[in-house]
C-alpha cells in the first residue's frame, strides 16, 4: 500500500514523544516531518525522529520468532507456536520454583509504552516478584528523592524559565524537553534570561551558557552545595513559599549556613565569584528550572547531587508556577516506593528496582534455590 496522505503519529524514541506526520510505502516510512499541529512539539523535531524508518526497518529486525536448536542454531517457528511454548515455560517455573524466580528486565520508558499496559498483570499472574530494567542505573537515585521530598517525578518548564540550570545535561544533544534546540537558542539570544551549566566538558550547551561552572569530574556536590548555601547565607530564600509550602526547612538551612563556600568552590574546581553569580542570578530570577541527567546520575555522590539540585528551586520557590519545576502526570509510573534487598546478594531494591549492575551476581548454576535476584 502507497499513500500520499500525510498520517499523524509520534516518535517512540524518547519520552518527549514528539508529534510527526508520516507517508507510508507497503511497511516502511517513506517521509516523516514534524507534526505543525502537535501541541508540545509543534513540527520541530530531532534527528532520531527523522531517522526512525531505519530502527522499524534496519536489516536486523526480526519478522518472526526464532527458537533455539539444541545444536545452538536457530529455527523460525509461528507466533502461535512461540507463545505457546514460552508461556508454558513461564508456567513450570513458576509451579516448580517460586513466580519469584522469575526476574522482570524491560520498561525504563525511553519512549515505547506499549509493555506498561501490560507487564504488571503479566507480572502478577506470574507471582514475581522483582524487576529492573536501564533506570535502574542512574535514574533510581533522584526517584528515591523525589519520593521522599514530594512523592513524584517533576519536569522544568524550560520554555518559560528566566533561569535553567543543567546538572550533567547537554540537552543541545540528548533533547529530552520538547523543541530542545529551539529552547535553547532562545534561552542564549535573551538578554533578560540565563542558562547555568554544571559540566567538566565543554558540550555544545555549555558554549550556549552564560554561566559554565566547569567542575572537576565527580565533584558536583561540593559545586551544588555551594550554590544552595549561597543562597541561604545571602537571604535569597522566597521565604513565603518556604513558611507556607516547606517542612524541615530550618534543620537544611542550619546545615547551609555552615558551608565554607570559598573551601567547596577550591574543591569542585569553580572560581568562587562565578559560583556566587550563578547562585545569585538563581535567587534574583522570577523563574528558575533544573535539570540533571546522566553526566551526574553517574558519578561519585549522585543521590547528594540530585538532593542538592533540588534545594536550588525549593529554596527559592520555584515550584507549580510557570517557568519552574511541575509535578506531572504519567501513563503508569516507571518507579514505585518498593524498598528492601534481594534475598541472596542482599542488593538494596529502590523505587522498586534491583540494581541492574548486580544482576549477573544473582544467579548459581547449581542451586535453584539460588536463582532469585
Amino acid at each position: 500500500m502507497t499513500t500520499t496522505d500525510w498520517q499523524p503519529t509520534a516518535c517512540i524514541l524518547c519520552e518527549c514523544n514528539c508529534g510527526i506526520v508520516v507517508q507510508v510505502e507497503d511497511r516502511t516510512l517513506a517521509r516523516i516531518r514534524g507534526d505543525k499541529a502537535h501541541p508540545a512539539s509543534r513540527g520541530y523535531t530531532c534527528n532520531k525522529a527523522l531517522r526512525l524508518d531505519h530502527y522499524q526497518n534496519s536489516r536486523g529486525r526480526l519478522t518472526a520468532p526464532l527458537r533455539r536448536r539444541p545444536d545452538g542454531t536457530y529455527e523460525e517457528i509461528d507466533w502461535d507456536t512461540a507463545i505457546v511454548e514460552i508461556a508454558e515455560g513461564f508456567k513450570r517455573i513458576r509451579d516448580v520454583h517460586g513466580g519469584d524466580k522469575i526476574f522482570y528486565y524491560g520498561g525504563g520508558g525511553q519512549g515505547n509504552h506499549l509493555g506498561g499496559v501490560y507487564s504488571g498483570a503479566f507480572l502478577k499472574a506470574l507471582g514475581s516478584r522483582y524487576r529492573s530494567n536501564a533506570l535502574a542505573q542512574e535514574k533510581t537515585g533522584e526517584a528515591w528523592i523525589d519520593g521522599k521530598l514530594y512523592g513524584g517525578h517533576t519536569r522544568g518548564e524550560f520554555e518559560h524559565a528566566e533561569v535553567s540550570v543543567f546538572i550533567g545535561k547537554n540537552p543541545w544533544m540528548s533533547q529530552s524537553f520538547p523543541r530542545a534546540r529551539v529552547v535553547l537558542n532562545e534561552i542564549a539570544k535573551d538578554p533578560a534570561r540565563s542558562m547555568i551549566v554544571i559540566d567538566p566538558v565543554v558540550t555544545d550547551t555549555a558554549k550556549m551558557a552564560d554561566f559554565h561552572l566547569r567542575v572537576h569530574p565527580g565533584a558536583d556536590a561540593w559545586c551544588v552545595a555551594a550554590l544552595a548555601a549561597v543562597l541561604v547565607q545571602e537571604n535569597l530564600c522566597d521565604e513565603a513559599f518556604l513558611a507556607e509550602h516547606v517542612r524541615g526547612v530550618e534543620e537544611v538551612r542550619e546545615v547551609l549556613a555552615e558551608v565554607p563556600v570559598a573551601e567547596f568552590a577550591q574543591r569542585c574546581g569553580v572560581d568562587e565569584e562565578l559560583l556566587r553569580a550563578a547562585a545569585r542570578r538563581i535567587g534574583g530570577a522570577a523563574s528558575v528550572a533544573v535539570f540533571e541527567d546522566l553526566g551526574v546520575q553517574q558519578a561519585p555522590n549522585s543521590t547528594l547531587v540530585s538532593y542538592l539540585n533540588k534545594m536550588l528551586w525549593i529554596l527559592t520557590g520555584n515550584f507549580a508556577k510557570k517557568g519552574g519545576q511541575h509535578l506531572h502526570s504519567s501513563f503508569a509510573p516507571l518507579f514505585s516506593m518498593t524498598s528492601g534487598r534481594t534475598p541472596v546478594t542482599g542488593a538494596r531494591i529502590i523505587a522498586g528496582l534491583v540494581p541492574a549492575t548486580w544482576f549477573p551476581r544473582r544467579f548459581s548454576p547449581t542451586t535453584p534455590t539460588d536463582s532469585a535476584p
